[in-house]
């Protein structure tokens, strides 16, 4: 086929064309692929870290209650008294307890076999229950809880789910716990709003949070500080699965804080309705069936 010099150059300004577009694509391609590469990079450097971090927080409160029960059987045997390490052994158990609950809730989550379960609960009792499981440990560090809202009025009951209201408000508040500065106080607040919506606030008066950080501590594996170096013990699972959570009750966790003055983490959730057996009720984060027996 012959071609004319104009029409040659135009066909050639075609190619040209298709080359340089052919190219372009190539590279958004390959910058697309070295970002996903990064991101894996960081996703492993975070697996690791969390591996070795929550083999620690594990392994830590088992040792701890291995030995201190051993002792407990020695002073036992000498008549001694042992009420002050059969505390200890009650809060490093609790601990570990929280941190497995944590690690099957994170395991659940990520395998989407999280659901939740309507019931009408007495919030009041959640909450005390989660600061009597907190009490031991707040008391190694000299913090006091206190609770903002008073104890001899009705209790607050509101339709939700028990164990997911109690396994937030204790990631939220073991947080505060360990970021407050020792001799702090740690408050929370518990009340229905205007519109209806249950509101628990919990405020620390230790570090605080840059404003850059308020986003990125709810992310998985994520802790402000990271390395072998961080001051504070940790997996960066809790914040995550407390967000996660009031996502699936509808509802939202904020935070306001800046570096030296603290932090309020805030949960809102809605008012949602109670479906098919009405009869059913929690108090302090145990599911109750009543049935028209139980009501004579």
């Amino acid at each position: 086929m012959n071609l004319t010099d104009d029409e040659l150059i135009e066909e050639l300004t075609t190619r040209f064309s298709q080359s340089r577009k052919a190219f372009s694509d190539l590279s958004v391609v390959n910058k697309k692929l070295l970002e996903i590469n990064g991101k894996l990079q960081q996703s492993e450097s975070l697996k690791s870290n969390f591996l070795s971090n929550i083999r620690n927080e594990i392994n830590n409160p088992l040792n701890a209650i291995i030995g201190l029960g051993g002792q407990l059987v020695a002073l036992a045997q000498s008549g001694e008294d042992v009420s002050p390490l059969a505390s200890m052994i009650c809060s490093e158990a609790i601990n570990l307890d929280f941190q497995l609950r944590n690690i099957f809730i994170a395991a659940e989550l990520e395998a989407g076999e999280v659901d939740p379960h309507i019931v009408m609960v007495n919030c009041t009792a959640v909450i005390n229950d989660v600061v009597d499981s907190f009490c031991h440990g707040a008391a190694r560090k000299t913090v006091v809880i206190e609770l903002d809202f008073p104890q001899t009025t009705a209790p607050i009951l509101f339709a939700t789910d028990a164990e997911k209201l109690q396994t937030i408000v204790s990631n939220i508040l073991a947080n505060a716990v360990e970021f407050s500065h020792t001799g702090g106080v740690v408050n929370i607040s518990l009340k229905v709003d205007e519109k209806g919506w249950l509101v628990v606030a919990v405020r620390d008066h230790g570090q605080g949070i840059a404003e850059q950080d308020h986003k990125r501590i709810f992310d998985r594996f994520i802790q402000v500080e990271m390395g072998a170096t961080r001051s504070h013990p940790g997996h960066g699972l809790g914040l995550s699965i407390a967000r996660a959570l009031a996502d699936l009750l509808q509802g939202t966790i904020s935070v306001d804080s800046t570096p030296g003055k603290g932090a309020l983490f805030t949960i809102a959730l809605p008012p949602v309705e109670i479906a098919n057996d009405e009869g059913m009720s929690a108090d302090g984060g145990n599911m109750f069936i009543f049935d028209e027996m139980s009501e004579k």
